[in-house]
């Protein structure tokens, strides 16, 4: 037996997911070996196009490929075409394909898509029922079915039928139109298009394909077909007799799974069980596209959608996460379609709806129709809207905001969606014992009824992130009782500076109690071990204990707000970001964000030792974004280290300054980017204005267009920064002193009190100033409150991983959070 295929990245499937996937993992994973088996005797291509451009013939078949064959050669993507899985053996990692070949994977995606489902009539001549077994019937699901029809209306087909009233069909309809045939559309349903979930919608398109020609049967479908060796009659169920020559048949799709029913893969009616990750439930193996039924976190339900924009999306995923990022697919999914030369989009899942809210006019050719359920918007319809609108629904949609005190206000266009935050967001950096000041934050932010929905943290950050994840809404109380845990008493009598001081040289000696205890002073729990084995000058048992005691950690993914937290993997020195929606957290995934060394040691996490994230960013900013999404959010960010300070005047405070410097929160304004951005799209407007308005307009219902060339909701920015006391001492992120806790608790409380006074009621910092727009993909200068529009935040990163710090000479002061 010749020996299996060695493949690290192993695609089932050519189609949209498939292709994305592979490119993915190219542009991640540039020594990787990938292979793609595609049932396909073409290139993967770009399927709308076979109802549209490619069908009417404006589009020549190169055209429509994704990529030329010479793209896979390039980028060492083995491209196998006419090969198909046969079987697959989950325990070996083995796949058998119709080449009668053998291949063993590291990783799998399933991505073999669906094929169409089979029309099924009995009645007379129940024989010559089955198609393929007359000339002149088709499904329209590949590029050789496509082509077969081409050549059937070159050889003078004139009499079509196309059974189905879905989007498909519509719009195979409205090509044959187009081409001068004799148009019958037949839906089982009383209704054209009928997802669209809108009789009013659906009436419209109905009104419009009968203006172009087309004849409509509904509530109707096929009895039988009639003709000898050739289609020349179709009799539908209420009698009637069509004369036709070719029938397009667009009633479905059935997943292509048959070589998975024995491999013990979950399956649900055929289609492939998969997480919010794409995982199934084989290690190793994913699943992305038409062929997955998917957990969807926007709608806390179990989905399949069957799109071309939500299989480029899943394929991508699932690239990532088959390189171990953990990612979920959250996105609301996008859904484009052309009936005659109106082009309109469909977002998220209109289903089970009660409540529809139109902004503009269908008569105009410009709506848009909210889709709500219980105040909160689930899917957009839009036709002729401009694509802000549309980005910023999206993220309604997205993250489910309740829109029950604006709702009389949506239909009116000039209401400024992006007036709506989506979602509260607190970033916490790291700074030791300064982390007491992002308590006495939390406490006036929740006296003032601000409640985040995120909280991203960084060393300290992330152990104060905890706690407010594991008690939300109420965390103030929580926090100050694990402040007050952890705070060293100080002899008072000697004076407030040398109080602290005093307690300070006792941190770095003795530890602090229930938070971390110096290697040199052995315990019945961690005896004292040789200097030479150490790697870090203090454990940190005692705080993994003790966060336990603050946190639920089992509850985390059930939270209304949910946790990110970051960390260094120690060999590759890559950021990694742990998220409570997505991953099981421990206490050692918080103790991770917060190992900084030397003073405290690496934390293991599945095999992989982790150090403070702080490291390479302490400013976690950029994670929520990554995470989840740029657009419509209401950020606050809590600075413990001033950008501004005077000149240091000794070598302690060079360190001191240093370190502010290093761990400052910095995003800068990248006027390079900001103006190579807006001339793109000055350019790709520029473009749309010279071709044919018709054209245009359906370019702009595009879903990349739309998510390239709109911006959504804006998000702002509130900065709270400490400024420290005057003279403030170099050990002030090891002084855990009671006497500086409470000064930092105070210091936060009264400086979110005052700038939330100033910025006046919730809402009013939205003001003419804050709402300047910003090209997408921009970045703003920070100031105290400020607006950022991009898809990605971008911080001015040093190499901060040859700063390790030096202070004492006993513990060079890193062991504590940053």
């Amino acid at each position: 037996m010749t020996a299996p295929i060695e493949i690290d990245h192993l695609i089932l499937g050519g189609g949209a997911a498939g292709a994305a996937a592979a490119a993915t993992l190219r542009l991640q994973d540039p020594s990787a070996s990938i292979m793609v088996l595609s049932a396909d005797d073409r290139p993967p291509y770009y399927r709308p196009a076979l109802s549209k451009q490619f069908l009417v013939g404006s589009w020549p078949e190169e055209k429509t490929l994704l990529h030329p064959a010479e793209f896979y050669r390039e980028r060492r993507i083995e491209l196998v075409l006419n090969a198909e899985a046969v079987s697959l053996d989950t325990a070996a990692r083995i796949v058998w394909s119709s080449q009668e070949k053998s291949i063993r994977y590291d990783r799998l995606l399933i991505a073999t898509g669906a094929r169409p489902t089979h029309l099924a009539i009995s009645g007379q001549n129940k024989a010559n029922l089955s198609i393929g077994t007359l000339d002149g019937v088709h499904h329209l699901r590949g590029m050789t079915e496509c082509a077969a029809i081409r050549r059937e209306i070159a050889a003078g087909a004139k009499q079509a039928v196309v059974l189905g009233g879905s989007f498909l069909g519509v719009e195979i309809a409205m090509s044959l139109l187009d081409l001068g045939l004799d148009v019958t559309i037949i839906e089982c349903r009383d209704l054209l298009l009928p997802h669209l979930e809108s009789g009013r919608v659906s009436d419209y398109f109905r009104r419009h394909a009968e203006e172009r020609g087309a004849k409509l049967l509904l509530s109707d479908t096929v009895a039988a077909i009639h003709g000898a060796g050739r289609i020349n009659e179709v009799v539908t169920a209420s009698g009637l007799a069509l004369p036709c020559d070719l029938m397009v048949v667009s009633i479905g799709v059935e997943p292509a799974t048959d070589f998975l029913k024995a491999t013990g893969i979950s399956l649900d009616a055929g289609l492939v069980v998969v997480d919010d990750q794409l995982r199934t439930s084989a290690p190793s193996v994913f699943a992305a596209g038409d062929v997955t039924s998917f957990l969807d976190p926007v709608f806390a339900s179990r989905r399949h959608i069957e799109h071309w924009d939500s299989a480029v999306k899943q394929g991508r995923l699932a690239a990532h996460n088959m390189l171990g990022h953990r990612l979920r697919y959250d996105e609301v999914s996008y859904f484009f379609c052309d009936i005659g030369d109106i082009s309109f989009s469909m977002l998220g899942a209109p289903e089970g709806t009660r409540e529809r809210i139109a902004r503009g006019s269908l008569a105009d050719k410009s709506l848009a129709l909210v889709y709500l359920k219980d105040d909160v918007p689930r899917a957009l319809f839009s036709v002729g809207r401009p694509v802000e609108e549309t980005r910023s629904i999206e993220g309604l949609i997205r993250y489910r905001v309740n829109l029950r005190e604006v709702k009389e206000r949506l239909h009116d266009p000039g209401f400024p969606l992006d007036a709506i935050p989506t979602q509260t967001v607190l970033v916490l950096q790291g700074g030791g014992a300064l982390g007491a000041f992002e308590c006495g934050v939390v406490k006036a932010l929740e006296e003032e009824q601000i409640f985040p929905d995120i909280v991203a943290g960084i060393s300290i950050g992330a152990l104060n992130g905890a706690i407010i994840a594991g008690n939300p809404r109420h965390a103030t109380q929580a926090l100050e009782a694990f402040w007050s845990e952890i705070a060293v008493a100080s002899p008072a009598a000697l004076g407030e500076d040398a109080a602290r001081a005093v307690a300070s040289m006792g941190v770095l000696t003795f530890g602090v109690p229930h938070f971390f205890r110096p290697r040199w002073i052995p315990s019945f729990s961690a005896p004292m071990t040789p200097p030479a084995g150490w790697t870090s000058f203090y454990d940190v048992g005692p705080m993994r204990e003790m966060i336990a005691r603050y946190v639920d950690f089992s509850s985390l993914k059930a939270s209304p707000v949910r946790l990110l937290v970051g960390a260094v993997n120690v060999t590759s020195g890559e950021l990694e970001v742990f998220d409570s929606y997505v991953d099981d957290l421990t206490p050692d995934h918080v103790l991770a964000s917060g190992s900084l060394p030397p003073g405290f040691p690496w934390t293991e996490i599945d095999g992989k030792a982790y150090w403070d994230g702080g490291i390479v960013s302490n400013s976690p900013l950029d994670i929520v974004i990554d995470r989840c999404g740029p657009d419509g959010k209401r950020v606050f960010i809590v600075d413990l280290f001033a950008g501004q300070r005077p000149l240091p005047t000794n070598m302690m405070e060079v360190m001191a300054r240093r370190d502010e410097i290093v761990y400052s929160e910095r995003v800068r304004s990248d006027l390079r980017l900001r103006e190579l951005v807006g001339g793109y799209r000055r350019l790709v407007e520029g473009i749309l204005d010279l071709v044919d308005p018709a054209i245009g307009s359906k370019i702009r219902q595009r879903p990349l267009y739309i998510e390239l060339m709109g911006d959504g909701a804006a998000t702002s920015i509130t900065r709270f920064v400490r400024e420290g006391r005057t003279g403030e001492s170099s050990s002030r992120d090891y002084d855990f002193s009671d006497i500086s806790i409470g000064y930092n608790q105070e210091q936060g409380y009264a400086l979110v009190k005052d700038t939330l006074a100033r910025q006046g009621p919730p809402g009013d910092d939205l003001s003419a100033a804050s709402r300047r727009p910003l090209p997408r993909g921009s970045l703003p200068s920070i100031g105290e409150s400020e607006r950022l529009v991009g898809p990605r935040h971008h911080e001015d990163r040093e190499d901060k991983k040859t700063q390790m710090k030096s202070k004492c000479g006993v513990c060079g002061r890193t062991g504590f959070p940053k």
